[in-house]
């Protein structure tokens, strides 16, 4: 393992303001990856007028992640953090760069955008574990799944006002601009990677003297063999695939279910995202390690209730507060699982297990949504959905007693005592 050099070990550990300042960051940056998202199926859609190449550029971000994501954990980890998330913000900033000038030159096709929305996925799936791995550097011992809750504040408001930012500029501006106005965008989280600097700057905590390929296999042979891990990656897995593709069906309910139009459309997405804040705010207190694992697992079972129950109602206010629900209990569960992902993994695998978690976390609704979408062909939506939300509580209710041998040793031990007594 690589040393950390001594004037690394000396320096005081990070304040709040850092882990803050970098969300604000983070913010700014999210909200122009989501006005450029949206600028870039529009553009698909005036040069095709087909909702099949529209989908085939929003795929390429799911295909980039399943190669990309074992190569950028083995990077993460033998590269130093700063100047890895340095080279992809300036990659990336380029890479906006050049589409507006392809667009500005009139050069743009749909190929061509769909080449450089791989390129850009690529980018983004090596910068993905290295700002998670930042995020959990700059937060003082013990506000780890602070530091998350706040990233995950910054990225549902940038969900939520970027795709508004980017049609107002494409309405008055063009479509062209939403590019430049991207690449701008990198400045504000650059800034702040020179602020922090001082607790990102290091060497790499994975010995690069080992073959490459063999570092990857390690980290998949580390996520199944550390118990902790795998349990959390069990999870993580039934989580995606069954309790968190309900917002991707969002169109299908807002317009099927109950017959609506964008506003209800609308109303869902805003009901959903009121719940994630509201939960992401809960998770700025700071818990205690084992009461964020209770935590995590309760708010696994809430979603799963929440929507069970909105499979049986067809009054769309309650719905939409079944929704809410939905939305917070979401959240929660996923700053708990990326927190125990960053406090319980070795450092030296750091990387390796957050690219392999945000791999399974964007993967996970893509082919869960697929798999409910195809079989509402012969059955209701809405039933599949709390179908598919009953099958991940079972699943919870069968793993709690590894759950409790795991992550509550002395407990069990306690009560085998007493029972013993």
């Amino acid at each position: 393992m690589t040393a950390i050099p001594s004037d690394q070990r000396l320096m005081p550990a990070p304040k709040s303001r850092n882990f803050i300042l970098f969300s604000i960051a983070q913010c700014v940056s999210f909200s122009g990856d989501w006005m450029q998202k949206a600028a870039v199926g529009w553009l698909v859609w005036e040069l095709t007028h087909s909702p099949a190449w529209v989908g085939a550029v929003a795929l390429s971000d799911l295909i980039a992640a399943f190669w990309v994501a074992p190569l950028a954990g083995t990077v993460t980890d033998r590269s130093n953090p700063y100047k890895l998330i340095w080279l992809t913000q300036v990659l990336a900033m380029a890479n906006s760069c050049l589409i507006w000038l392809l667009v500005v030159l009139g050069l743009v096709s749909p190929w061509l955008l769909l080449v450089w929305a791989v390129i850009d996925s690529t980018l983004q799936g090596f910068n993905q574990p290295a700002r998670m791995m930042v995020t959990g550097a700059l937060a003082p011992p013990g506000r780890v799944s602070q530091a998350i809750a706040a990233n995950s504040i910054a990225a549902n408001i940038a969900r939520s006002i970027g795709p508004m930012i980017g049609g107002y500029i494409m309405v008055h501006y063009g479509v062209s601009d939403v590019f430049l106005v991207n690449a701008v965008s990198f400045i504000a989280i650059m800034a702040v990677l020179v602020h922090v600097r001082p607790w990102i700057d290091r060497p790499g905590l994975a010995a690069r003297s080992g073959h490459f390929t063999g570092d990857i296999v390690s980290g998949f042979k580390y996520i199944l063999r550390a118990p902790q891990i795998a349990i959390l990656f069990a999870l993580n897995l039934s989580f995606s695939v069954l309790a968190r593709p309900f917002t991707e069906l969002f169109p299908a309910l807002a317009g099927g279910t109950f017959a609506g139009g964008p506003d209800t459309l609308g109303l869902l997405m805003a009901a959903q995202g009121a719940g994630a804040l509201f939960g992401a705010g809960w998770m700025l207190k700071k818990h205690a390690p084992l009461t964020l694992v209770r935590v995590t697992f309760a708010a696994a079972f809430g979603i799963a209730i929440s929507l069970i129950l909105f499979s049986t109602t067809a009054t769309f206010g309650f719905a939409l507060a079944l929704i809410g629900f939905a939305g917070l209990f979401h959240v929660v569960c996923n700053i708990g699982m990326q927190t125990m992902a960053q406090t319980m993994s070795e450092p030296a695998m750091r990387g390796r297990v957050l690219a392999l978690y945000t791999l399974v976390f964007r993967a996970g609704p893509a082919v869960g949504a697929f798999v409910i979408g195809f079989a509402a062909h012969w059955f209701d939506l809405q039933v599949l959905i709390g179908l598919a939300a009953g099958v991940f509580v079972l699943g919870i209710v069968s793993a709690l007693p590894v759950v409790r041998r795991i992550y509550f040793p002395g407990r069990l031990s306690a009560n085998v005592h007493e029972a013993n007594q």
